[in-house]
């Protein structure tokens, strides 16, 4: 069907698990491409190299020639990349028809002015799913924006949305009609739902040495607040 999804479950119920099994399932079609901020790009190479390591992993941001490593990805490959370099680099990203785009902490794209928006929307893929687990963090018009990368015309034009929903005070019916349009594109599940699933908390310590710099800044900050 090509429709697309987003995946906003709590924090660490395994969205990044579920997108890697959709990708895992489609990587026979083609080079799929995977954006998130600098701080999960490295979570999603682990977590390919232990759940998918048939999957070969590109992290676009080390690529000595990145439009050479877009034009020449293929079936069983995946493109990981962060939003900075979406921005950069979005006349070749978008060039290129991916298999599956994933949006990794999609509330990046919240702002439908901005270049990493645009950048977002401009991408050409068979299929698109975003991961978040704030969907709307400031107001209804973010919905809106996060609907269209991933099902385009769903929520109809921008300016009828804004005046209905945005600029409205909403009542019940405008909230049920909005959840009953987005409902089926969005799983969310809370940890009270799962609770009896998680496994027990696992906790790590790890002593990290500060250098002489490191030690003169810690210093320097702690006398401040004393």
């Amino acid at each position: 069907w090509g429709a697309g999804a987003c995946l906003a479950d709590d924090m660490g119920l395994g969205k990044t698990l579920q997108a890697i099994t959709f990708l895992l399932s489609k990587a026979d079609k083609g080079a799929s491409l995977v954006i998130g901020p600098k701080s999960v790009i490295p979570n999603w190479v682990n977590e390919i190299k232990r759940f998918a390591p048939q999957l070969k992993v590109i992290v676009l941001n080390d690529a000595i020639n990145r439009e050479l490593a877009i034009e020449e990805s293929d079936a069983n490959m995946l493109i990981l990349c962060t939003y900075g370099v979406l921005t950069t680099e979005a006349k070749h990203l978008s060039a290129k028809k991916w298999n599956v785009v994933c949006l990794d902490e999609a509330h990046n794209i919240k702002n439908r002015n901005t270049l990493v928006s645009h950048a977002a929307m401009d991408l050409v893929a068979n299929s698109r799913i975003i991961l978040t687990g704030t969907p709307l963090q400031n107001h209804v018009g973010e919905l809106w924006n996060l609907m269209q990368f991933i099902n385009p015309g769903l929520l109809g034009r921008w300016n009828i949305f804004r005046d209905t929903y945005v600029n409205a005070t909403l009542d019940q019916d405008h909230r049920d009609m909005l959840k009953e349009m987005t409902q089926p594109f969005i799983l969310r599940r809370t940890k009270q739902q799962v609770l009896n699933d998680l496994p027990e908390k696992i906790e790590g310590t790890h002593y990290v040495t500060m250098n002489e710099s490191e030690r003169n800044v810690y210093e320097t900050m702690r006398k401040r607040v004393e």
